[in-house]
């Protein structure tokens, strides 16, 4: 092994276009990394490539969210309680800030 045999040599790679030490801190090389991805991750969502969270979501993501049951879902809505709901046609959908602000509030039932 080349570092092990020689290791006061100090030998380059190149990470973000940038030349680094090997002996260089794995936390600084980490970081380098994390501002690269942060970099494309934000080039991605502001060309739309990126999902982001809907704003209206079904009763299943909601269950998913909650931790209830689709079924429980519908019955607190028959009685009037849980997140805040509105019917689309036949479909019901719960705007996902008001589920988080319901959850927020003790998630009552």
């Amino acid at each position: 092994m080349w570092l092990a045999t020689n290791p006061t040599a100090s030998q380059a790679v190149v990470v973000g276009g940038q030349a680094m030490d090997v002996d260089t801190s794995i936390v600084e090389l980490a970081d380098r990394i994390g501002e690269q991805v942060a970099v494309r991750l934000v080039e991605r969502l502001r060309q739309g490539e990126l999902p982001v969270a809907p704003e209206y979501l079904t009763a299943f993501q909601v269950a998913q969210m909650t931790g209830f049951s689709p079924k429980g879902l519908e019955g607190m809505r028959a009685k009037r309680l849980g997140p805040p709901y509105m019917k689309v046609g036949n479909s019901v959908r719960y705007r996902a800030a008001e589920v988080r602000a319901w959850m927020d509030a003790g998630g009552d039932v």
